[in-house]
């Protein structure tokens, strides 16, 4: 009756565990108890954790069982080239043993189209990466996830992108580029550069986050003016006139000439011009003025002649400086 029981007792635990390694492993030590079952000696379990990528297996496993044995009681098979910590032929003997189980896989990481093949045991794909001599970014882009476990035959594909702004046309663009270069960028935005335009930095600088690109449109116009042309005076000398007399002979007129320039506009804006032509549409015409040369009269002498009849009456002798004689009465 107590071994009917005792059955009983190890069958409903077994019902229970949702490990059924556990279960085992306790209705196999409670049969070993029951009377007449044979030996009286217990075997002690302990508790031990397997580690196969994203599973993880608890395990009753007997003192001193090899881990190969552990993984063999869990159905956990090792394939060519898998890694196990501990070794398969350690002994568990520590309660709370933990198994890691490094999977061999065979993986290509590709950058930009150039793909280098390695063979990592239980690595993640970010490990891969580092393997590569890659660094994520911020806004990179990643086609597996990274904390994801390498499989055999992987593929793992690492798009670099840059957040870079772009001033153009008055406008500043803010974009995720997956450009190395600034031209590269200009292509992939479909942003078209003329000849005469120009752009900070080059196009052939290396991007990074953060790169600012500054777009200046220019463009060259020319522009016609007209200026006018000033008259010249001539003097001309007479001596019909007196010193210090002058006279207009003839009216002064402006000439015109034509300029001709180079303009340069930056962004719509004016920043230099050029002097590419000149022409002379009308000639002025000079003012003539005439001046006179001629010495004006001067008295010089005076001489007061008066009367014999002693009236005081008389008159003066004026000699003028050109040789002239007057007579004048007072």
């Amino acid at each position: 009756m107590k071994r009917k029981t005792n059955a009983r007792w190890a069958t409903a635990i077994l019902k229970r565990k949702t490990n059924a390694r556990w279960a085992t492993a306790i209705c196999a030590a409670a049969l070993c108890c029951l009377p007449g079952c044979g030996s009286k000696h217990i075997i002690p379990t302990i508790q031990v954790k397997i580690f196969d990528c994203y599973t993880e297996t608890r395990l009753a496993a007997q003192e001193g069982m090899t881990v190969g044995q552990a993984l063999a009681e869990a159905e956990i098979f090792l394939q060519e080239g898998d890694e196990v910590t501990p070794p398969a032929d350690a002994r568990i003997t520590e309660e709370g043993t933990e198994i890691s189980v490094g999977r061999r896989a065979r993986v290509t990481v590709d950058e930009g189209g150039k793909g280098k093949e390695f063979m990592l045991n239980g690595k993640k794909v970010k490990e891969a990466i580092a393997a590569a001599g890659i660094e994520v970014g911020k806004h990179d882009e990643v086609n597996q996830k990274l904390e994801a476990y390498l499989t055999d035959g992987m593929e793992i594909q690492v798009r670099h992108r840059y957040a870079v702004e772009i001033n153009v046309d008055g406008r500043k663009i803010e974009c995720l580029t997956e450009a190395d270069t600034v031209r590269g960028m200009l292509e992939e935005q479909e942003i078209h550069l003329d000849e005469k335009d120009t752009i900070s930095p080059s196009l052939e600088t290396k991007l990074h986050n953060g790169t600012k690109v500054a777009i200046h449109r220019v463009h060259m116009e020319q522009a016609t003016e007209h200026e006018p042309i000033p008259f010249e005076t001539e003097i001309e000398y007479t001596a019909s006139m007196y010193q210090g007399e002058s006279a207009c002979r003839r009216q002064g007129q402006e000439g015109e000439k034509e300029l001709t320039y180079k303009v340069t506009y930056v962004d719509g804006k004016e920043e230099s011009r050029e002097l590419v032509g000149e022409s002379v549409t009308r000639e002025p015409v000079n003012e003539i003025i005439a001046k006179g040369t001629k010495e004006r009269r001067r008295v010089v002498s005076r001489e007061q002649i008066y009367d014999c009849d002693g009236s005081g009456h008389g008159y003066y002798i004026i000699t003028w400086s050109d040789g002239a004689v007057e007579y004048q009465d007072f």
